[in-house]
């Protein structure tokens, strides 16, 4: 049985409501109604037309992006792109271009750049991009036609739509990091990457280079650690951001997160402070596991404090033993046979999940293959 709030059929019927409310409430649920009733499909463009009443929902969202309601119009535009139905970018092209600081032309832009990642991902199963084997892995190539692919059903071959339409969501995501409204370059930073991945990197390390706005500074760092890993020009900006006196604590340590998923130890000392804080410590600990012996000597007593630690929860204790496994395994592999001898199942599942990472990052230090 359906969770939805509102059946398809009424949903339908509530998307022309005289009522800005049940009409706000139509259009949010539509898109999730006609899926519901689809059964579980993948990404794609033109989802709706495998259902009967498809069309009627289709033609329902894009007469919404009309609605005076504002809320409604970036609800239609979003709920079109859930759908796969590339004919809505032109009708957000104006909401990307509108300079207007006010929050009714900040919300269509942030919903519009929603929509143009929703889209490309819808696209990108047919359009499908995958690293070379060559010098340069972040350079992205189409994989051939007849290429396996989940998402992919048998016999399919990609279409000009598919190509299309990434390409489209993909420039206008590109081009937001360079908007002149903050909310839109805010939005494109995570964007980007969703959309490109690896290849996304010389875009957002030129956007940051220039970034004045402090939450979008953010935004760009993260998007830059969030790639897997960040390449060399990535650490060298994130470096950067770590060894700048001016930049705040978050800031400090989302760049120090991405340097240690490169493994990169330049993102020590960020990690070593984050150890301090209950709300960052978690994600610095798994930091420093991933920078191994090349984390710095001071994390080494901090972090054994707190694997010793009467009142630290005994969770938080394997999580610090398995990073003192990495950091310094003499001392910390007493403490995880210790704590892996546990009969709590909290502590066993911890311990079972600390055992699949320590394999998971050996795995990843292994030298590749020439």
């Amino acid at each position: 049985m359906s969770s939805l709030p509102i059946t398809l059929d009424a949903a339908l019927r509530d998307a022309r409501s005289p009522d800005p409310n049940t009409r706000n409430l139509a259009v949010r649920h539509l898109p999730a109604a006609l899926l519901a009733e689809l059964g579980e499909v993948p990404p794609g463009l033109h989802v709706a037309a495998g259902h009967p009443r498809g069309e009627a929902v289709v033609a329902a969202l894009t007469a919404a992006l009309d609605d005076p309601v504002v809320a409604v119009r970036a609800l239609a535009a979003t709920g079109l792109a859930q759908l796969g139905e590339p004919d809505v970018i032109p009708r957000i092209d104006p909401w990307l271009a509108d300079p207007d600081p006010g929050p009714d032309a900040g919300h269509l832009r942030e919903c519009a750049a929603i929509t143009c990642v929703l889209l490309g991902l819808a696209a990108a199963p047919e359009h499908l991009l995958k690293p070379t084997d060559d010098d340069d892995p972040t350079r992205p190539v189409e994989a051939p036609s007849s290429a396996a692919h989940p998402l992919r059903p048998p016999g399919h071959v990609p279409s000009d739509l598919s190509r299309i339409t990434y390409e489209a969501a993909l420039a206008r995501i590109t081009a937001a990091l360079r908007a002149p409204a903050a909310d839109l370059r805010f939005q494109a930073a995570g964007g980007l990457v969703e959309l490109a991945g690896r290849a996304a990197e010389p875009a957002l390390c030129a956007a940051l280079e220039g970034e004045p706005h402090p939450r979008v500074r953010f935004a760009l760092v993260q998007a830059l650690a969030e790639l897997d890993p960040p390449g060399p020009e990535a650490c060298v900006r994130l470096a950067a951001v770590v060894a700048d006196p001016a930049a705040d604590t978050d800031l400090a340590f989302a760049a120090a997160l991405g340097l240690a998923a490169a493994r990169d130890p330049r993102g020590g000392p960020p990690l070593v402070l984050a150890l301090a804080r209950a709300d960052d410590r978690g994600r610095a600990l798994e930091a420093l596991a991933a920078l191994g012996p090349a984390a710095p000597p001071a994390a080494v007593p901090l972090t054994l404090k707190i694997a010793r630690g009467w009142f630290t929860p005994a969770v938080t204790r394997v999580r610090a033993a398995y990073a003192l496994v990495r950091m310094a395994p003499a001392t910390g592999q007493p403490l995880f046979d210790e704590l892996a001898r546990s009969r709590r199942p909290a502590v066993q599942e911890a311990v079972a999940d600390a055992r699949a990472g320590l394999a998971l990052l050996t795995l990843k230090d292994m030298p590749k293959k020439t």
